[in-house]
C-alpha cells in the first residue's frame, strides 16, 4: 500500500521525488529542480497527478531552502546534503508549480483533491511555501 496524505510529501511520487533528487550530483541539484518542476508548468496540455506531485515536492525544497518547514526528514537531509540557493529562477518557477496546481483547467491533482473534498485543505498546507518564496 502506497503513502498517500495532505502534506506535500505524504506521497509516493513525492517521496520518490525526494529520493531521486538526493541520489543526483548535489551540484546538479539546481538543474534537477528545475527540470521536476518544469514538468508540471511548461507545455500546456494535461497536468498529471504524479507530474504535480513531483512538482510540488521541488517547490517546496526550495521553500524550505528559504526557511519554510519542509515537514520530512527526507527532504530535511537532501537539503543538508544537497546545497543550493533558492535564487530568482528557482523561487519563480517554484510559485509556477504552485498557480498551476492551484488551477482547475485540465488538471488531475486539482480533480483529485477536489472529488475527495480536500482541495482546500491541501492548498492551506502549501501557503506557507507560497509565504517563504514570496517574501523574497
Amino acid at each position: 500500500m502506497g503513502a498517500w496524505g495532505h502534506g506535500p510529501f505524504a506521497n509516493d511520487t513525492a517521496l520518490d521525488c525526494v529520493a531521486d533528487l538526493a541520489g543526483a550530483d548535489p551540484g546538479a541539484i539546481r538543474a534537477c529542480l528545475l527540470r521536476v518542476m518544469r514538468k508540471a508548468t511548461e507545455g500546456g496540455g494535461h497536468l498529471t497527478n504524479p507530474k504535480a506531485d513531483a512538482a510540488v515536492a521541488a517547490a517546496v525544497l526550495v521553500a524550505a531552502r528559504l526557511g519554510a518547514d519542509p515537514a520530512s526528514g527526507s527532504a530535511e537531509e537532501l537539503l543538508a546534503s544537497h546545497p543550493f540557493e533558492a535564487d530568482g529562477e528557482l523561487r519563480l518557477e517554484a510559485l509556477r508549480v504552485f498557480d498551476r496546481v492551484a488551477d482547475p483547467r485540465d488538471n488531475e491533482w486539482h480533480d483529485l483533491w477536489t472529488d475527495a473534498g480536500a482541495l482546500e485543505k491541501v492548498l492551506k498546507l502549501q501557503a506557507p511555501y507560497r509565504e517563504a518564496l514570496e517574501a523574497r
